[in-house]
């Protein structure tokens, strides 16, 4: 075995360790919203994750595509289908620095159907005051019973979708910052025109809260252009990475587009950013 091999394994290990081990800090914290669907009601639930000694801090994540992680209860332990995976490797990073972390899932009315080609949950919603509406009640339900005061969302990809819109939607007794990650700012086209659809439309001017933008300088991802985010930051609000690992599909995990092997650099950046108000310009490796 190589020394890079063994040290991939021993980066595994530990991350499967740290996994299993924070599995017992997650918790699913679940609000219900004033509508029902065949007698059912629906709920919008996010995963909560609490750093071990909390500061009031927490980063509220809405994930990338498909973007709908179905995050609930099944047999009293939580459940979904993927977590936004450059995050849990940041995870502990920010708990160290005292930052929860809260995965935000659609609505159950939103779910659509099974799979990775999603069926609801896209720009209608998510550009709608309801989707606003449905987190400002799953804000005020996880702040009753969670020592959190301060929040700042992220959404990644897809996600940042939701990020844009709840920064002009919902305010500051709401939430203090937004920070639009890898932003799809191209429609999906075809099936999935209506997927980034509402970013024509969107206003930065309206944003009610402070909001940066994280972007990688060579993403390759065809639907999230590093020039919009580099024309709409405002000035001394761009976070870009540089370097990291390309190797995978364009828009994949392990890719500019994720992060890929710069996520040690990237959670020092958006701890200082939650925790201190402070914009880190450049996010790099050693060699870069």
């Amino acid at each position: 075995m190589n020394l890079l091999s063994f040290k991939r394994q021993l980066a595994l290990a530990v991350f499967s360790f740290c996994c299993i081990f924070s599995a017992f800090a997650r918790e699913v914290i679940s609000a219900e919203l004033d509508r029902s669907n065949e007698g059912k009601p629906i709920v919008i639930s996010a995963l909560v994750e609490m750093a071990p000694q909390p500061n009031g801090k927490a980063l509220f994540i809405f994930p990338g595509w498909p973007g709908i992680p179905r995050i609930e209860l099944k047999d009293g332990a939580p459940a979904f289908l993927y977590l936004q995976e450059h995050v849990q490797f940041m995870r502990a990073a920010l708990h160290a620095q005292g930052i929860s972390t809260v995965t935000v899932d659609c609505p159950t009315d939103q779910w659509g159907n099974r799979g990775f080609n999603p069926t609801a949950c896209d720009d209608n919603y998510r550009s709608s005051e309801q989707h606003a509406k449905d987190v400002s009640a799953l804000i005020k339900k996880i702040k009753a019973v969670k020592e959190i005061n301060h929040i700042v969302i992220m959404g990644h990809s897809y996600g940042a979708v939701s990020s844009h819109w709840l920064s002009a939607r919902l305010g500051p007794q709401e939430i203090q910052g937004a920070i639009h990650s890898a932003s799809q700012t191209v429609a999906g086209g075809g099936p999935y025109t209506q997927y980034a659809s509402s970013m024509d439309r969107f206003k930065h001017t309206e944003a009610k809260v402070p909001y940066v933008y994280l972007h990688h300088r060579n993403d390759l991802c065809r639907f999230t252009p590093y020039s919009y985010a580099s024309k709409h930051a405002p000035k001394g609000q761009l976070i870009t990475v540089v370097g990291g690992n390309r190797w995978s599909d364009p828009c994949g995990k392990a890719s500019y587009h994720s992060f890929s092997e710069r996520t040690t650099q990237l959670a020092d950046a958006l701890a200082a950013y939650v925790n201190r108000g402070e914009v880190v310009e450049f996010v790099k490796g050693d060699g870069d």
